[in-house]
């Protein structure tokens, strides 16, 4: 008797039926948490800089400048794009050829949006700030949901939304959830 090895025409194509029908369930929910995973990379990614910005400030005793940049020479005003942080030694808000760079990140992942803030953090020597923020990072789908936070106090203390009140959706210092879009 001769033994045949390998898979008929038939198996092959029930092993791709049962394939497709696994990645159609599947794929809604790996695309979720992969929109989650951006945002949260995100937000430590801005909540790291923010810290460095204010300890900068702090140990440094100088103003300290956060702000969003195209060039790492002049500050924007779009939050998606790179952030630097640099001592502002002569405290005209942006930095001259002889203040140096203290960290830079890159620019904000492709599907995310950012809201809440336009213009630099600037921190003072005792850690300060001038104005508080909450910066939101929302996934290009608009969930709220899956969005997310980093709360600046007056103080200049850095914290992370979260949801207190159990509803699936993080909330902004003010105990308001938080909203993607316009």
């Amino acid at each position: 008797m001769k033994n045949n090895k390998g898979l008929s025409l038939i198996e092959l194509m029930i092993t791709v039926a049962i394939a497709a029908i696994l990645l159609t369930v599947g794929a809604p929910g790996i695309q979720s948490i992969l929109q989650q995973n951006r945002v949260i990379a995100a937000t430590n990614d801005i909540s790291s800089v923010i810290r460095t910005a204010r300890f900068t400030a702090i140990d440094q005793e100088q103003l300290t400048i956060l702000c969003p940049t195209s060039d790492y020479d002049a500050c924007g005003t779009d939050w998606t794009l790179a952030k630097m942080v640099f001592i502002d030694a002569n405290s005209n808000g942006s930095r001259d050829a002889n203040e140096t760079l203290i960290q830079s990140t890159d620019p904000l992942g492709s599907g995310l949006e950012i809201a809440g803030i336009k213009t630099a953090l600037s921190f003072s020597p005792d850690g300060s700030v001038s104005t508080a923020a909450t910066i939101t990072l929302c996934p290009a789908s608009g969930d709220a949901t899956a969005a997310s936070a980093v709360i600046v106090s007056l103080y200049g203390r850095v914290a992370v939304a979260k949801d207190s009140n159990n509803n699936g959706i993080k909330e902004d210092s003010s105990g308001s959830d938080l909203s993607c879009g316009s």
